[in-house]
């Protein structure tokens, strides 16, 4: 995936980011791009792009997306852990949907299946995740993002707030 196939994505997605609309199976769909300009506590000078269309059934949010451009490759948890062993087993790759509000790092939710491209750079990322009702009000109030860890940058690439106000 090249950072164009990227930019051709976001300038589809861009104006859903704007709008909440009605899904085929009656769920809320939004668009999140993600930016090494959200990237808490310190912005990343990264050009890479990701673009996530979530769609949320009920408590089932669904991902669709696709980051390109990445410095770095993914992180490798098996070869660069974190400290806490417990959450180095939750971590079986570097796209994650963590709880916070805008501007602050904060707990994983869960790390999310991603297919990446041959030199890591680039990826496909597939998912759906069952939201605790907590997290579903987190969803809904806008404490909820997503981020992308490579080697280059271990504490987060990029990042994106997700605004998915009840429609």
């Amino acid at each position: 995936m090249h950072r164009r196939q990227a930019v051709r994505l976001l300038a589809l997605g861009g104006a859903s980011a704007l709008l909440t609309v009605q899904a085929q199976e009656g769920g809320v769909v939004r668009t999140v791009v993600l930016s090494g300009e959200e990237v808490a506590p310190t912005p990343t000078p990264s050009r890479a792009l990701a673009v996530v269309r979530l769609e949320l059934l009920g408590r089932r949010l669904r991902l669709l997306g696709v980051v390109a451009g990445l410095e770095g490759p993914f992180r490798d948890y098996t070869q660069d852990p974190v400290d806490d062993p417990a959450l180095n087993a939750r971590l079986f790759s570097a796209f994650h949907l963590h709880r916070g509000p805008r501007g602050q790092n904060s707990p994983l939710v869960t790390a999310l299946r991603v297919e990446p491209s041959s030199d890591g750079r680039a990826g496909v990322v597939r998912d759906e995740v069952e939201l605790s009702l907590e997290d579903l009000l987190r969803l809904r109030r806008g404490e909820l993002y997503l981020d992308v860890h490579t080697r280059a940058h271990r504490a987060g690439e990029v990042r994106g707030q997700i605004a998915f106000e009840k429609g």
